[in-house]
């Protein structure tokens, strides 16, 4: 049999090793638009890679529809496959990343399976479109077309169009009738109308609390990154994966600088002493002279420290995420990833409708989706 798998990432790469594994008399051609491929893993966690999580699954993801293959091909599954690649693991809490805390170490890993498989890869290739035959597919390239027996794609969302997923495998395939739900920026910063000129670059530890149409809807403990116009931070970031979901809802984000203290405690401290005092005390420099200057006094003051009230004005471009909320409906494919509209094509990754928070979650999918499609197809 011959397979073209469109798209050199993680879960393009990880399907074709272990397909090649278990079938090595079949041919398997990855087509890659980039001239290099797996750019987009090298920015994975500052550089570090965060492979995996060995938490609870349960609830992380968008879908359930998804839940029996990561129950099937779960951390220490995933954990083994990765070992017999030459990835060595570690864990820091829950996070798994590769021991030597490089990104290159994975990419060249893979490449290096790709290259001992045989599997021959064409790099620069622009997919035009491709057709479904009763007996073989076509694809049409702009230089050249190949027939195949079979179809996966593995292209990825929108996000980070520089490393490789421009989103433009959605134009074809919704010519070929695929729903494809709206496609967002997700894990990324927010914009809000607020201005923070004079706090760009300011890191503190919060409590973010996220409030669509005045219902709580996300809240989430850890590092809040201030720039210019909006914020930034993990926690931000998992913030406006919620908001990508429904960007028609009214939001309010709140930040508490002060989580582990009440507020009680704080205006015990606050009967005692000057507002001055306490923002001197507690908060961040250059966040206490922004609150200061507003000349707050008693439960108005403590409520600024425990409720900083920012507004929502946008998600930053998909320049700027780390995932791509929506793509093909997972109601168009089904419980083995191939397309419920043609025979022969399947789905792997993130172009489909899957996302998940930071930790590990979306590059598990990849790597989930990719072993189990091997495994079926």
């Amino acid at each position: 049999m011959r397979i073209a798998v469109i798209g050199f990432g993680v879960s393009g790469a990880i399907f074709s090793i272990a397909y090649k594994r278990a079938h090595p008399k079949d041919e398997i051609i990855i087509l890659e638009h980039l001239d290099s491929p797996l750019k987009k893993v090298l920015a994975t966690g500052n550089g570090k890679c965060n492979i995996g999580n060995n938490s609870s699954l349960k609830g992380i993801y968008n879908d359930d529809f998804i839940s029996g293959i990561l129950e099937r091909y779960d951390y220490e599954t995933q954990e083994k496959f990765l070992d017999s690649l030459n990835i060595k693991t570690k864990l820091v809490g829950n996070l798994a990343y590769p021991i030597s805390e490089s990104a290159v170490t994975v990419r060249n890993a893979l490449i290096k399976a790709i290259e001992a498989a045989k599997i021959k890869v064409i790099y620069n290739a622009n997919i035009e479109d491709y057709s479904v035959n009763d007996k073989d597919i076509d694809i049409y390239l702009s230089d050249r077309s190949l027939k195949v027996d079979r179809l996966v794609i593995a292209t990825g969302g929108k996000s980070n169009p520089k490393l490789g997923s421009d989103g433009s495998i959605f134009d074809i395939l919704n010519d070929h009738h695929y729903r494809i739900n709206k496609l967002e920026p997700g894990l990324c910063p927010i914009v809000t109308k607020e201005s923070f000129k004079e706090l760009d670059g300011t890191r503190v530890k919060g409590e973010v609390t996220v409030r669509k149409n005045n219902k709580i809807v996300f809240k989430e403990k850890g590092e809040i990154l201030f720039k210019k116009h909006g914020l930034s931070g993990i926690v931000i970031f998992n913030a406006s994966r919620i908001i990508a979901h429904d960007l028609n809802a009214k939001y309010e984000i709140s930040l508490d600088f002060l989580p582990e203290i009440s507020k009680d405690d704080l205006g015990i401290f606050l009967s005692f002493n000057k507002a001055d005092v306490l923002l001197d005390a507690y908060i961040h420099p250059l966040i206490s002279e922004r609150i200061k200057k507003e000349n707050l006094t008693g439960i108005k003051l403590l409520d600024r420290i425990k409720s900083f009230k920012c507004h929502f004005d946008s998600l930053s471009g998909f320049e700027y995420s780390q995932v791509t909320i929506g793509g093909v409906s997972l109601k168009d494919v089904n419980n083995k990833l191939e397309s419920n509209i043609e025979k022969h094509v399947y789905f792997i990754g993130e172009v489909l409708d899957v996302d998940a928070p930071c930790g590990g979650y979306n590059l598990m999918w990849a790597i989930a989706s990719g072993l189990y499609l091997s495994d079926y197809l």
